[in-house]
């Protein structure tokens, strides 16, 4: 394994995910605790995408992640959520976008400043990296991405 890896420079990290159910959100909460617990990251950012008509207090609780809806936005397109728009105006190393793009956070982390972009199973301009796997599974999927970037050196 190299130094230089991708994985091993990523000192900050971006995630974002788009709920499809109760089931896969709860999955996704207790692979997002393993994979985190992988490597000590400096910052970590994780944000998922939710239905408008979802009610995000039935959502799992967890302090890393902002439940991100487009009830979320003023009529102008302004995120109204303070803590999660400071989030955005930080630098970091990597995202992992998994799911739509048709989202009104992607609008907004164009601006954010991120050195690696990776897009899994979509395809979309704007990313440096794009990885499709047959996995479904959400813990399965973040350590497919994290094996891949262990091997992709910089």
């Amino acid at each position: 394994m190299s130094k230089t890896s991708i994985w091993e420079q990523t000192k900050s990290i971006v995630v974002v995910w788009s709920y499809q159910d109760e089931q896969q959100m709860r999955a996704f909460v207790k692979a997002i605790d393993h994979f985190l617990q992988q490597k000590k990251f400096a910052q970590t950012l994780i944000i998922v995408n939710v239905p408008k008509d979802l009610d995000k207090k039935n959502l799992p609780p967890h302090f890393l992640i902002y439940y991100n809806s487009p009830a979320d936005y003023s009529m102008f397109g302004k995120l109204k959520d303070i803590q999660l728009d400071a989030e955005l105006h930080k630098n970091y190393d990597l995202l992992i976008w998994n799911g739509s793009l048709d989202v009104k956070i992607y609008g907004a982390l164009q601006t954010t400043k991120i050195n690696k972009r990776l897009l899994l199973n979509a395809e979309g301009k704007n990313f440096d990296l794009q990885i499709d796997t047959a996995q479904t599974d959400a813990h399965a999927q973040l350590q497919y991405i994290q094996q891949t970037l262990e091997r992709i050196a910089q």
